[in-house]
């Protein structure tokens, strides 16, 4: 399987994971199937006062985020506006690690969105690397 395509099906984890988010915050219709005692406590992570942006949730950011990296994938892979868009994404996974670091606590599902990130970034990274050396 090629890299654009591993990366598209990465994208697209990452979307599912962050349209479940969004609607778990949205409505009541699915559980939110996540510890809820201990370190790992997705519950404390999503209702708290790191869980939005500029009044904007969090989960919703993500979206918006992987509909954007699909259409990157699409129509820049390899290219620098991929490798932008993804360092912009893992600038605010940091963010979001801190945030549960100051929580004291982890969620599940956005540790699955933060890996979706990180390993859109690394791919991107090296697809830019490869087209690099095989170009010189």
């Amino acid at each position: 399987m090629n890299a654009k395509k591993v990366a598209l099906i990465i994208a697209i984890i990452g979307l599912l994971i962050s349209i479940y988010l969004v609607i778990l915050r949205y409505t009541s219709i699915l559980p939110l199937d996540c510890p809820d005692k201990g370190i790992i406590n997705c519950s404390n992570v999503l209702n708290s006062k790191y869980s939005t942006i500029l009044g904007v949730p969090n989960a919703v950011l993500g979206l918006v985020f992987f509909v954007a990296e699909i259409i990157a994938i699409e129509k820049y892979f390899g290219k620098d506006e991929m490798l932008l868009l993804s360092s912009i994404g893992l600038v605010f996974v940091a963010y979001f690690i801190l945030a549960e670091y100051m929580i004291g606590n982890i969620c599940l599902f956005c540790t699955g969105v933060h890996a979706c990130t990180l390993a859109l970034f690394l791919i991107s990274i090296k697809y830019r690397e490869n087209g690099k050396a095989a170009t010189s």
